[in-house]
Parts: C-alpha cells; sequence; structure tokens
C-alpha cells in the first residue's frame, strides 16, 4: 500500500522541522523533554560502556589494531584526562574535583535546564541527551577505574591525528556541535535591540 500523495517528507522538510525556529517547543511538555533526553542518553551510555567491555576484553592494553589504512587506530587507554587527555597532568585531588564533582555539577545543571525551560527545541533536548549520556558514561567510568577512563580511538591522517577518545566523547562533541548549529541556524535575538 503506498502511501497517499503528500504524505511523505523529503529530507530537506525533515531538517527544516528539527531546526527551524517555530512553535515546536509547545508540544514537548516537561515529561516529554525529559523522556527524550533521558532515552537518548541511556543509548549514548549502553553504546559507550558495550564498546569499551568489547576492547578491554578483545585487546591488551599495549596493542595498537591499524583500520582503514591507518585512517583508524583502536589503541586501548586509560586516561586520567578529560577528553583529548586535557587536564591529565592535574593532581588527582584536582582532578577529582574538576572531572567527577565538576562534570557532575555540569551534568545537574543540564537536567535541571531541560525540565525548568519549557521552550527548548527537539534539536536542543536531543542535544542535551548526547552530553548527558556521554557525559555519565565517562563519569562511571571514573568512579569505576579509580578516576581514569577507557579511550580506545584514534583518527587521522598520516601525523595529523586525533587524541585517543571514546564513543561518549563522541556524544559529548555531537551535543556541542548540535548547540553550535542551532545557535547558527536561530541568529542573534534581535528582538529587543534598539531601532535606528
Amino acid at each position: 500500500m503506498q502511501p497517499a500523495q503528500g504524505c511523505r517528507l523529503t529530507d530537506i522538510e525533515i531538517v527544516r522541522m528539527w531546526f527551524t525556529p517555530s512553535t515546536d517547543h509547545l508540544q514537548m511538555t516537561t515529561k516529554r523533554r525529559f523522556a527524550i533526553a533521558l532515552l537518548g542518553a541511556f543509548f549514548w551510555i549502553l553504546i559507550d560502556q558495550l564498546t569499551k567491555a568489547v576492547f578491554k576484553h578483545l585487546l591488551t592494553p599495549s596493542e595498537v589494531v591499524s583500520l582503514f589504512g591507518g585512517s583508524l587506530l583502536v589503541l586501548p587507554t586509560y586516561n586520567h584526562g578529560a577528553f583529548l587527555s586535557l587536564g591529565a597532568e592535574m593532581s588527582d585531588a584536582t582532578r577529582n574535583i574538576v572531572f567527577i564533582y565538576g562534570v557532575l555539577v555540569m551534568l545537574v545543571g543540564l537536567l535541571v535546564w531541560l525540565v525548568r525551560s519549557p521552550k527548548l527545541s527537539r534539536v536542543e533536548v536531543a542535544a542535551i541527551a548526547c552530553i548527558l549520556g556521554g557525559g555519565l558514561s565517562n563519569l562511571l567510568d571514573r568512579c569505576f577505574y579509580d578516576g581514569r577512563v577507557f579511550d580506545f580511538l584514534n583518527v587521522g591522517i598520516g601525523h595529523l591525528r586525533t587524541g585517543v577518545f571514546n564513543i561518549a566523547d563522541v556524544g559529548i562533541m555531537l551535543g556541542v556541535a548540535l548547540f553550535f548549529l542551532r545557535g547558527v541556524k536561530r541568529g542573534p535575538d534581535l528582538s529587543s535591540s534598539p531601532t535606528i
């Protein structure tokens, strides 16, 4: 059975629906925003923890697997720092304050913002879900692995390479990118600007 003519959405219409400022926030109740964000966060936690378990099981700590002509390296390592080893040189006490308690405060802040902001768009809710999931998954690692996070991915071409990261980091970066794209698409708020 074919769908009725005019009932199918094109890819462009779907993108417009997600990114166009509209009254889409009116349809998103607090309960719905919360449920969508928690399901999305759970997805990122599940995928991240599963991939970490697989690579911990398959590879030894010093092993490096090269894929796609060296564009993707899988090299399991425990990282004391944040994304791309930022902050790895901090003292243990400072690192715990920043990467456990600081991250926890930021994640709680995101949840409060999610619950108390009725005008969040679908994209913003998805971005919050990505950041919550990635942040919580890395926080789980820090709690179970003596303040460390298990990282195993490295991408690049030749000597131009990223640091070692994991799927949780991908979720966090995707969330940040979605916020950025939403802000660019939305543009500056000129409604309160004086007219000339």
